[in-house]
């Protein structure tokens, strides 16, 4: 399923159901049936078609992501790309690197996380790839990790 939200009504829906068919109702009574519906079901609600495109875009990346998220303390601010930014929600603030960001902005960050190859929505290769340049350049930053185009850059003056 393509959205979270709809996974609360999916404990309902399920006791809906097993209450019916426990009941001898329902329009679908063989096994085979119920197997067949939910299997089209689920390949429609799924967004099967995204899987080769969508889902799998960022796999090239997805290693360096995991090395460099598991180098960002808990505790600190991060400024990161859309994709990156659910595995990063608990810490205190996280901002999306998105085009319109403000430079003068990056000193509020304990870590810089980007993903130039894959820059993430309202993002560009390029904006991103400027972003680490710029961070590159700034004195307070440095680069702890760089691997497939995966940069992680760590705020020295805020520790």
């Amino acid at each position: 399923l393509t959205h979270q939200y709809s996974i609360t009504a999916l404990p309902f829906l399920l006791i809906a159901i097993i209450g019916t068919l426990a009941q001898g109702g329902g329009w679908l009574r063989s096994p085979k049936a119920i197997l067949l519906w939910t299997l089209v079901a689920f390949i429609a609600l799924a967004k099967f078609g995204y899987f080769g495109s969508i889902y799998l875009e960022f796999l090239d990346t997805r290693q360096a992501t995991q090395e460099a998220i598991a180098l960002v303390e808990t505790k600190g601010s991060v400024l990161t790309a859309a994709h990156i930014a659910p595995h990063l929600t608990h810490r205190p603030v996280v901002k999306l690197a998105i085009a319109g960001f403000d430079v003068a902005e990056l000193a509020n960050f304990d870590y810089a996380l980007l993903n130039v190859a894959h820059p993430g929505w309202q993002s560009t290769p390029e904006f991103a790839g400027s972003l680490v340049e710029q961070l590159k350049n700034l004195p307070e930053f440095e680069l702890t990790y760089e691997r497939d185009q995966v940069y992680l850059f760590s705020n020295i003056s805020r520790r």
